[in-house]
């Protein structure tokens, strides 16, 4: 196991995934330099042959993350967006509240794995900032909500992939990025899943 020095965003990497954790006082929340440090966190998800899947999450059990704390720094949203085309598999585990840029952080993966306290915020007004990537289940189940979704809805309406017990969440999130990352088909289709998403989202 390798560890990064401290920063905004704590970095290591077990048994070929690697862990990228938010640590920042005040939720979490994603500044320059948070959005800095994911982006390098990707770039060697990419470019190292060692590590096979990524996993992101949030320090402690109140926040995934409460969303922007400034406008997107590198590779727009924390770096996903340049790398989602790299071919290994990520997913969040997602830890409490995911706010606005913590949303669609998390939904920038290809996995969602949830603590049942955890929720999904969108931040704006509902008709202009309801992330493209919802189906239209989860967007009318936001609209009722008042631009929130629980754990347990999220799941329902397709966002989430499983929702575990609180504080399994990156255990399970390790497990599945472990299982992905040893069966290259399965990880291809994760990956087809994702990007039919944002193919879609482009025309």
């Amino acid at each position: 196991m390798t560890t990064a020095p401290p920063g905004a965003v704590r970095t290591e990497v077990v048994d070929g995934v690697l862990v990228a954790t938010i640590d920042r006082p005040g939720g979490n929340a994603i500044d320059s330099r948070v959005s800095f440090e994911l982006y390098a966190a990707w770039a060697r998800l990419r470019d190292d042959p060692a590590v096979h899947a990524g996993v992101v999450t949030g320090a402690g059990s109140e926040y995934f993350s409460a969303g922007w704390d400034l406008a997107p720094g590198a590779g727009g949203l924390a770096g996903v967006a340049d790398f989602f085309r790299i071919g290994k598999p990520m997913i969040a585990a997602v830890n409490g509240l995911a706010r606005g840029g913590g949303f669609e952080l998390a939904l920038m993966t290809d996995l969602i794995v949830a603590a049942p306290h955890a929720e999904f915020v969108v931040a704006g007004p509902l008709g202009t900032a309801l992330p493209a990537r919802l189906s239209e289940e989860a967007v009318a189940e936001l609209r009722r909500g008042g631009g929130k979704l629980t754990a347990a809805a999220a799941a329902k309406w397709g966002v989430v992939h499983r929702v575990v017990p609180a504080g399994t969440e990156l255990g399970v999130a390790l497990e599945l990025a472990r299982s992905l990352a040893g069966t290259p088909g399965a990880a291809a289709a994760v990956k087809e899943i994702g990007l039919g998403a944002h193919r879609a989202d482009d025309e």
